[in-house]
């Protein structure tokens, strides 16, 4: 039997309304300052795992939220401008995964994962950043592909932030310890596929049309394609 990793859906800060979720167990929350105390007691409420997401693009005038340490997990994105005193500073801290965009990650493909001193646990934005916006690229370079699949196979868990269909390659994802994406609904749903709850009494195909998935049935295609149908078969008892 395949198995597929858990979407994770990110939520704004400033949210107010969580949806209901019952095939999503992990939920993150991005945070661009300390969160309201009431917005974390909602969370607490939720039981799911919760991971705290930062970016930090300006390692001159940048801090971390005093409460991210509150949360069971902390993503530290790192935009390429970010030297490697906060590399060293991230890595020292406890219960936190280090992130890249797809253009601070460059800087180490030219060097195997085993030789570099990266943490086991990775997470990966793929974008291009600059202080005032991020755009996705039309598709990741194969070196980046092969760096990141040589990276798995040296035992380390990737986690990957899907941004429409940017991510070119379906063994990343694959792979990949859990997918991260900023639809929620679509993670519910796509959740509730992968683990057999969703519509029990009833077989959900998916069915692509993009390079990417190649008219393949994978349920990942609901993260990644822009023209997706969901087919119901009803069982007959």
């Amino acid at each position: 039997m395949t198995m597929f990793p858990e979407a994770v859906p990110i939520i704004d800060q400033g949210t107010k309304r969580i949806l209901s979720l019952v095939f999503t167990n992990k939920l993150a929350i991005e945070l661009r300052s300390d969160i309201n105390p009431g917005t974390l007691r909602r969370l607490s409420t939720l039981n799911k795992e919760i991971i705290g997401i930062v970016r930090v693009n300006d390692e001159f005038n940048a801090k971390l939220p005093n409460s991210l340490g509150k949360f069971n997990k902390a993503i530290i994105i790192l935009g390429p401008e970010v030297g490697e005193s906060w590399l060293k500073y991230a890595m020292s801290l406890t219960n936190t995964i280090i992130g890249f965009t797809l253009d601070s990650l460059i800087r180490f493909v030219k060097i195997r994962p085993g030789l570099l001193n990266i943490p086991s646990e990775l997470f990966i934005d793929p974008v291009i950043s600059n202080s005032d916006m991020s755009v996705p690229p039309k598709e990741i370079p194969k070196a980046v592909i092969d760096w990141l699949m040589d990276y798995v196979d040296s035992g380390g868990d990737l986690y990957v932030l899907v941004r429409g269909d940017s991510i070119n390659s379906i063994d990343v994802l694959m792979h990949s310890r859990l997918i991260f994406t900023y639809d929620v609904r679509l993670a519910e749903l796509y959740n509730g596929i992968i683990k057999g709850g969703f519509m029990a009494n009833a077989k959900i195909s998916i069915k692509a049309e993009c390079n990417f998935c190649r008219n393949s049935l994978n349920p990942l295609c609901l993260l990644t394609c822009p023209n997706v149908d969901l087919v119901k078969e009803m069982g007959v008892e």
